[in-house]
């Protein structure tokens, strides 16, 4: 029992690096959106008031914040996460491959003794 305390399910980790590359997509979508689904051009706020400008330029402001700020830290984060993640599983794998390649050679050679 206190062997399944330290196992690491790697199906599981795998699943994570996938779910994250589905975010990421997904999140890539969402910000091209953001970027060419947003625009506010002159005049489609009305015309001849002055307030209209100002109302534009603060929409270009906070659609600026929106891309720099929130979603490519955001895109920037997942990725970095997704990266990780897959690092953490390819090490698990390959030091689940060391173990089971050592026992299997002190399993042959064992058995070579007492043969």
């Amino acid at each position: 029992m206190a062997n399944d305390s330290y196992r690491v399910d790697l199906d599981r980790l795998d699943e994570v690096v996938k779910k994250l590359n589905n975010v990421l997509k997904d999140m890539q979508s969402t910000s091209g959106k953001a970027k060419s689904g947003t625009h506010l051009p002159e005049g489609s706020l009305g015309k001849g008031f002055e307030e209209e400008g100002e109302l534009r330029k603060t929409h270009d402001e906070l659609k600026g914040f929106i891309e720099q700020k929130v979603l490519n830290k955001l895109e920037r984060l997942i990725d970095d996460l997704q990266k990780k993640t897959s690092k953490t599983h390819g090490a698990y794998q390959d030091q689940e491959q060391n173990t089971s390649n050592a026992m299997n050679k002190g399993h042959t050679s064992s058995q070579n003794k007492y043969s």
